[in-house]
């Protein structure tokens, strides 16, 4: 395989023009079977406006190119990391999309917002199914592609509170379908959010979160929905400066009230869920 690509910004008073492309081969030639060889180019444009002092929008669009990977064409047997009897197909062709993404971000002494929307328009886009069989005691899988559609937001509202405290709040959301069939993609996070708080003192920074996410019930076949949740996070940290050195001690804790909870988007939900109630002690030094 190989690629070759460029990138140029062009930079105005009050804006920027970004553009990229890049031509990329890959070729695959295992004994016994079949050999794939494939050649596409990817490219992107965008615009970064400055609307005033504290706003700016952002504006791109990209054609993208990707040759399906080693594992989707030739796999056939088991996967120990994803717990699933993977079954690739040596006839996939290679993806193509056009996507769109608009951002707008607010940066003052006191509020810092942004909000970004996508939409990402995919031709023969490939993905792995499962099939409800199991195959030496594991699920089995195979990588299919289909015309799909992907849509989603994400945003981000911080507020200074006091001159020490910052409460921050986001939230993000993904939509993924088959356009032929309207069914959900596999492994889709569902809506999540957080809203937490920041508090600085001298050395010292406390950051309270709750994270909290939606069911996930758009899902593809032979996939199970996912119950939502909420989980509650404390990290704490004290930074000691010295000449050219900063010695940082954290605390970081993570779902303090032991909730059971299973991510969407793992291969294993349906065995694993998400890590309990746990602390994690750390210590790095900066050399500046």
């Amino acid at each position: 395989n190989f690629a070759a690509f460029g990138l140029q910004t062009i930079d105005f008073e009050r804006f920027a023009l970004q553009f990229g492309g890049r031509v990329e081969h890959n070729a695959y030639s295992p004994v016994g079977l079949r050999d794939r060889s494939f050649t596409g180019f990817s490219s992107s444009a965008g615009i970064r406006v400055s609307l005033n002092r504290n706003n700016v929008f952002v504006a791109n669009y990209t054609h993208s190119y990707r040759a399906p990977a080693l594992e989707e064409l030739y796999n056939n047997g088991p996967h120990a990391g994803n717990l699933t009897f993977e079954i690739g197909n040596q006839n996939l062709q290679r993806e193509r999309g056009d996507g769109i993404e608009l951002s707008l971000r607010h940066s003052a002494n006191r509020v810092r917002a942004e909000f970004n929307y996508f939409y990402y328009n995919l031709k023969d886009f490939i993905f792995l199914a499962p099939t409800g069989n199991i195959e030496d005691h594991l699920p089995e899988a195979n990588y299919a592609q289909g015309d799909s559609r992907y849509l989603g937001y994400e945003a981000r509202f911080d507020v200074s509170l006091m001159p020490t405290l910052w409460l921050n709040t986001g939230v993000d959301y993904v939509s993924a379908q088959l356009k032929a069939t309207q069914l959900g993609l596999p492994r889709i996070p569902p809506l999540r959010g957080h809203v937490g708080f920041d508090w600085r003192y001298k050395g010292f920074d406390v950051r309270p979160e709750v994270v909290l996410a939606d069911r996930q019930e758009k899902v593809f076949t032979n996939e199970k929905p996912t119950a939502g949740y909420g989980i509650f996070n404390l990290d704490f940290s004290y930074t000691y400066t010295q000449h050219h050195i900063a010695h940082i001690f954290a605390v970081n804790t993570f779902n303090l009230g032991d909730k059971l909870y299973r991510n969407h988007s793992s291969f294993i939900k349906e065995y694993a869920p998400e890590i309990g109630r746990g602390v994690r002690f750390v210590y790095t030094m900066r050399f500046f």
